[in-house]
């Protein structure tokens, strides 16, 4: 062996040895109460969900069933197409206020298309007699799926409560896991003493006690039964409570527990929801009486948790990152001070605490969805109210599509289907739609609720008038195929993408002032307007326009994934196809200006909120493949410019900034390459938009910042979004942080099938890919480029990277 490989050889056995250490803390903790539902710990199994906060020796739990929702109906207006093109010539026009005031008054409706995400029932716990208490502690066990706090009394004794949802039994059907487990045992020489009181915001909810009043059995069941509002879900939680080594007695919906070593709760919810068709069925989904009583006693706790705890070990360890040490100092603080220290000083380093955030992400993904169900909504399936923030529905201009950007790069491939299964069944919705304003195939509104039903949302112009949205959700189906490359799920997907396909040629018509160029509208840049000066020159403000670049990317991004998909299924014969291919190269990109700035809307309009929390028009950089620094350096350059004045104007004008936007500019900047800015807005996002429980704020709590800051680290590890000469390019460590001088990252997924290890020092980076499918790569890292083919699955190349010079 020559010297120089030998010492390749001992460099990357180094660095493997260094990538088996990836080691991340999955514990969260803290010492103080949670006095606020958005400061409690959440665990659920996809399906079903539950929520503790408060503070010994109350207790409050959120019993939560994804499909219970209100229902609201949508009173779509007679003249709704006609009105749609009356505002389109208006724009024509120049004349963007009059084509507001057209949504408003005859377009629009008076208000909310979607209905409420509901609760299932709350059980108050209070736990009487006790010791004086001398100490508390509170966990999240993200690696095993479970909350817990332990209590500790003068006298030396304890009690400990602990709370899981069950994946039970494991290889069932996903509408078929059951259980929500609540445990409390304690070596108190008194025994528990504690009151459970069942109760439900919603006063026509009734709670029944259901059996044996006996003290001395053991055990109740109780049910809990509703009805979401306006004919919404119906729903059945039976809730079954056993004692052991005390006596239980009932008193109206209070359960009271004396004297006993052990508690056991267990909850089950069954809906009347049709997953099939989006709507309600005569019966409920299945027998969640029969899952309570499956459960025999305070005995099978041990099995229970053991269930749950290998079910979230398994996934959550698939992906696991280091991205350096923390000081032991800092380690040694609950996550409620870490956090805290990072507000008092956004610059403080605590890298485990990123790796934290990182595991976090996928600890909601596991908790609050799963193939089967329905997707994750705005705050997954923890809501403690009858009226959600945002109705706590999906949402299509950004917020449900971020949900699951961390499924695939990092190992949970399979619950991004949640939400591609849930994209399939709203094509009639859609479709209806379209058909109201005139036109073909399927279109989608910014939101919906459970039940699909759509229009434009809302009654203001600023959020309703969009109609992109269809083809967003319809790219994340394009994109699950580049990754798991399940092609009879393409098949089923092809007539959604051929509907979709079919508006996008309907919806862009010929520019009037370059008819040779296509453009969508009228239509918002999402959530945000502009000023201009009408024909007398005055300047006015308004929302609706036509051509305006988030449009024109999403419209050329469906007809290309739907092109794709017909050439990998050799579709290829279809007039929609042909039309297709004709049409894509006249749909017009968005426009560079003077400035080197990327044009939000067709005309160079000036801002309305300069810093606005949307980027929609920076769109083809990420989360689409329009643009990249590889391929199309001169916008990515103009993304850049673009989002560092954004990030200026922002702090200059103190524009509403949430955390998913935070989010997104962290996945915007790793995808430019520019690391160590994308590391600085993570800081800035722990600093201004994290709970102490690790909750991404708005205010108040919105799981889609968590899920980005997730997809974020990741997209600073690993890119795989571009082709090139028949390549899948996949970029290794593309937005590497200064302060991240050594690591590793272990279970990262490419698109093309590649599951790949990392681990780096100042010695260089070495990669472990082994494919999941045939394909061929360019493989960049350090400013070094590998071409790599692999013939079958299974197959593993080890690549080393010296230092970049």
């Amino acid at each position: 062996m020559k010297l120089s490989r030998l010492l390749l050889w001992i460099l990357g056995t180094a660095l493997c040895c260094a990538s088996a250490s990836a080691k991340t803390s999955f514990i969260l903790s803290d010492k103080l109460p949670a006095p606020k539902w958005d400061e409690g710990y959440g665990v659920g199994n996809g399906r079903l969900g539950a929520l503790t906060f408060g503070g010994f020796p109350k207790d409050l739990l959120v019993l939560n069933e994804a499909s219970i929702f209100e229902r609201k109906p949508i009173t779509i207006p007679a003249n709704a197409a006609e009105a749609v093109e009356k505002a389109r010539k208006a724009c024509d026009a120049g004349d963007f206020a009059a084509a507001d005031a057209i949504f408003r008054n005859e377009i629009l409706t008076n208000g909310s298309i979607a209905g409420n995400y509901q609760q299932g029932g709350l059980i108050d716990v209070a736990f009487l007699n006790t010791p004086k208490q001398s100490t508390s502690r509170r966990e999240l066990d993200m690696k095993h799926g479970s909350a817990s706090c332990e209590v500790g009394f003068e006298n030396g004794e304890s009690l400990r409560c602990e709370l899981l949802s069950c994946a039970e039994p494991e290889n069932s059907a996903p509408l078929q896991r059951g259980l929500i487990a609540y445990f409390v045992e304690s070596d108190l020489s008194m025994g528990i003493d504690a009151d459970f009181t069942l109760r439900h915001p919603d006063s026509n909810t009734k709670i029944q006690f259901l059996g044996d009043r006996d003290p001395h059995s053991g055990e109740v069941i109780f049910v809990i039964s509703g009805q979401g509002g306006n004919g919404g879900t119906r729903f059945e939680n039976f809730i079954r409570f056993f004692a052991e080594g005390g006596e239980i007695s009932v008193e109206g919906t209070k359960i009271s527990v004396r004297g006993a070593r052990k508690v056991l709760a267990v909850s089950s919810t069954s809906t009347d929801y049709d997953y099939h068709r989006n709507g309600r069925r005569k019966a409920y989904g299945f027998d969640a009486l029969g899952c309570v009583k499956a459960i025999s006693g305070v005995g099978d706790w041990e099995r229970l948790r053991e269930t749950s705890h290998a079910h979230f070990a398994e996934r959550m360890n698939r992906c696991v990152v280091d991205l350096g040490d923390s000081e032991p100092k800092v380690q040694a603080m609950t996550t409620r001070e870490r956090v805290a220290r990072m507000k008092a000083d956004p610059d403080a380093r605590d890298p485990d605490l990123i790796e934290q955030l990182f595991q976090f992400g996928r600890y909601c993904l596991i908790s609050n969805s799963c193939p089967g169900a329905l997707p994750c909504g705005l705050q997954g399936l923890w809501n403690p109210n009858l009226n959600a923030a945002w109705m706590g529905c999906y949402f299509f201009n950004i917020n449900c599509e971020m949900n699951y950007w961390c499924a695939d790069p990092t190992g949970l491939g399979e619950y991004h289907r949640a939400f591609t299964d849930f994209i399939l069944r709203l094509k009639p919705h859609g479709e209806a739609f379209a058909k109201a304003i005139g036109h073909e195939g399927f279109c989608f509104g910014h939101y919906a609720d459970c039940f699909g039903n759509t229009y434009f949302a809302g009654n203001h112009p600023e959020w309703a008038a969009s109609l992109m949205n269809g083809a967003w959700i319809c790219a994340h189906i394009v994109d699950a195929y580049r990754f798991d490359n399940d092609k009879e799920r393409l098949i089923d997907a092809l007539p959604l993408l051929e509907s979709n396909a079919k508006f996008i040629l309907s919806w862009f018509r010929p520019d009037p002032k370059n008819p040779e160029e296509l453009i969508a509208g009228p239509a918002v840049s999402p959530e945000t307007g502009f000023f201009y000066k009408d024909a007398a020159g005055s300047r006015k403000m308004a929302y609706v326009s036509t051509g305006n670049a988030h449009d024109q990317l999403l419209g050329r991004e469906a007809l290309r994934n739907y092109i794709f998909v017909c050439d990998e299924l050799g579709k290829r014969n279809g007039k929609t196809y042909t039309a297709a291919k004709k049409a894509l190269p006249k749909i017009a990109l968005p426009k560079i200006n003077a400035n080197g700035l990327i044009m939000e809307w067709r005309e160079n309009f000036e801002e309305w909120q300069p810093g606005h929390r949307h980027v929609s028009h920076l769109y083809g950089l990420f989360p689409g493949h329009e643009w990249n620094v590889l391929t199309t350096p001169k916008y990515a350059a103009a993304v850049k410019k673009s989002l560092n004045k954004r990030r200026r104007d922002r702090e200059t004008h103190g524009t509403l900034h949430p955390g998913w936007s935070e989010a997104w500019w962290i996945n915007l900047y790793a995808t430019l390459g520019e690391g160590n800015t994308a590391y600085a807005l993570m800081n800035r996002m722990v600093a201004r938009y994290i709970n102490p429980n690790l909750f991404d704020i708005h205010p108040p709590f919105q799981i889609d910042g968590n899920f980005g800051f997730t997809a974020g680290v990741a997209q600073c590890l690993i890119q795989s979004g571009i082709e090139r000469d028949g390549r899948r390019v996949v970029q290794l460590l593309p937005a590497r942080a200064n302060a991240w001088e050594k690591g590793s990252a272990n279970g990262l997924v490419a698109r093309g099938g590649l599951k790949v290890d990392l681990s780096w020092s100042d010695k260089g980076v070495n990669a472990r890919l082994q494919s999941t499918r045939a394909g061929k790569f360019t493989v960049l890292c350090n400013g070094i480029s590998r071409d790599l083919a692999f013939a079958s699955p299974g197959e593993t190349r080890t690549l080393l990277f010296p230092p970049e010079s």
